[in-house]
């Protein structure tokens, strides 16, 4: 009893004293994503190297009924991407391979072109490989269970790059791929096998793996997709591991994010070799590192990556300066991960986030430049940008649904989206450029000419043939609309969009004409550029 009075009064309060009131905050921001009942999310947030916030909801199974909880297992997808890019740093260690090789001292089978990718190249997205899945999508494979001998096929049958080695950028799960392929092979052991002795056991961390052949990791939370309120079980994640394949859970997470604050040499030198930025020959900086993008956002330093897969999505980002890491795994495949990382972030950050310049209201949108935009735009990649005045606003559209842009000031127009910006500037009459907060811009040049009638459709029907990706496509006309027909029963209409363009979701269509006839298409994705399609 005299040990108890001895207590001093203020401690016996202490709990209601250091709660932290950010907790409140961050739950009533998730609160806004709980699904009941339905598939959610696991969240952490660390700072100085312990949890300052963690929670989850939602079931991991809806047949089972079983919660979600910060141990729960989840795929991360392209989270994956630092993995594979830390065991490749073991190697580089172990003295077995250089960042300067070729990818063909390793990969034989690739094309002679490759010869002048190197493994730097692959790391930093500087490859100038095609992606095998918008192959897929086009051919119309996308949900064939590939696994990393098929992706292997399909990039040494390609006849061309998006670009020559170290002269552009462009984000490609090819690149991981082989990066994961090149591990097993210098190895002799798989991904999961290396990683695990040379990563996930020396940290501590028991419940995370790589997917090895077609078997994930036991009791994994089952994937999602949503449909209004309902929602059904994805498709099993892709076969190959390397550009995804981890299973993992915040708890784990926790240990991993440790390791980038190890003071020792040893650390310092694995930090510097995955968050260095690349640059292209040009010398212009890339945002990408190793597996981690390097950026800013809200003035602040940030370095971290997302995956997304139809029924999972997820985040980390790491703010350094701040020693404070958001983690976000969901097996929802409707739920914006890095969004909802921002918007927990932005409580525990509070003031140090620069605030977003509001719009200025003392531009008259109809008497000023920006009507002018209206039109059909293209990068010099061939993507396609419409853009379309309202009374006080100009919306556009690329690869997805519309964006209205409001005026910021009166050179540029912007839109915010959970913390992020998107900014267009009116650079020239013929000249626009777009920019997500403060990552790379894209130029966009305006097509000038009259998109294609109706009564010029014909000219663009006929069989086309695609070597690359392995399809035939039919263009036929109905109903005054060109539309692309499969063996597989597509039929899917194209929308004029330009001189000699086209365009259907994330898909640009430019034909080239000889003798005044249709004699090509060429094809423009993100992460494939320029695939031919002739016409036989």
């Amino acid at each position: 009893m005299s040990r108890l009075r001895a207590i001093p009064a203020c401690l016996l309060f202490l709990p209601t004293l250091l709660a932290d009131p950010r907790s409140e905050a961050a739950d009533r921001i998730l609160a806004a994503y709980r699904a009941d009942p339905g598939p959610g999310c696991a969240v952490g947030i660390i700072q100085n190297g312990d949890f300052v916030y963690k929670t989850a909801f939602g079931l991991a199974d809806l047949d089972t009924r079983a919660a979600i909880t910060t141990a729960t297992r989840l795929n991360v997808a392209s989270m994956s991407k630092q993995f594979t890019a830390a065991a490749l740093y073991v190697l580089v260690e172990q003295g077995k391979v250089r960042p300067g090789d070729s990818v063909r001292r390793f990969v034989p089978e690739l094309p002679a072109y490759a010869d002048a990718i190197t493994i730097l190249d692959l790391l930093h997205h500087t490859s100038g490989l095609r992606d095998v899945h918008p192959l897929l999508e086009v051919s119309g494979r996308l949900n064939e269970p590939l696994d990393a001998a098929a992706n292997l096929r399909i990039l040494a049958a390609q006849s061309a790059l998006n670009f020559e080695p170290g002269t552009d950028y462009e984000y490609s799960n090819s690149d991981y791929q082989l990066l994961g392929l090149i591990v097993e092979r210098v190895s002799g052991t798989s991904l999961a096998a290396f990683a695990r002795e040379h990563l996930f056991q020396p940290l501590g961390m028991r419940d995370s793996d790589f997917q090895n052949g077609a078997a994930g990791p036991a009791d994994p939370a089952s994937g999602y997709t949503a449909n209004g309120k309902r929602f059904r079980k994805a498709p099993p994640p892709p076969l190959g591991t390397g550009d995804g394949g981890l299973y993992t859970t915040v708890e784990d997470l926790l240990l991993w994010d440790r390791k980038f604050y190890d003071a020792t040499p040893a650390g310092r030198r694995f930090v510097e070799f995955m968050e260095r930025r690349s640059r292209i020959r040009s010398g212009e900086a890339i945002d990408y590192a190793s597996g981690l993008t390097v950026s800013r956002y809200r003035g602040l330093k940030t370095v971290g990556h997302n995956g997304s897969l139809p029924g999972y999505q997820s985040d980390l980002t790491r703010y350094p300066a701040q020693r404070l890491t958001v983690v976000c795994l969901c097996n929802r495949g409707d739920l914006d991960a890095a969004r909802v990382g921002r918007q927990v972030a932005a409580v525990y950050l509070g003031a140090k986030l620069r605030p977003l310049p509001r719009g200025s209201a003392a531009v008259d949108y109809p008497s000023s430049a920006f009507p002018k935009v209206d039109g059909i735009w293209e990068s010099r990649q061939g993507f396609l940008m419409r853009a379309w005045s309202a009374v006080d606003s100009l919306s556009i559209q690329t690869d997805a649904d519309p964006i209205k842009l409001y005026p910021l000031n009166r050179r540029q127009l912007f839109a915010d989206d959970a913390g992020s910006r998107l900014v267009l500037t009116l650079l020239a009459p013929d000249r626009v450029e777009l920019q997500w907060d403060e990552g790379r811009p894209e130029i966009y040049h305006r097509l000038d000419g009259e998109s294609p009638r109706p009564s010029d459709l014909p000219a663009y029907a006929g069989d086309y043939r695609s070597a690359d990706a392995g399809a035939r496509w039919r263009l036929v006309v109905e109903k005054g609309k060109l539309l692309i027909t499969t063996a597989a029963g597509w039929r899917i209409p194209i929308e004029p969009a330009g001189p000699d363009r086209f365009m259907v979701g994330p898909w640009s269509l430019h034909f080239i004409r000889q003798n005044g006839q249709a004699s090509r298409i060429e094809l423009h994705r993100a992460r494939l550029w320029q695939l031919v399609f002739e016409r036989e």
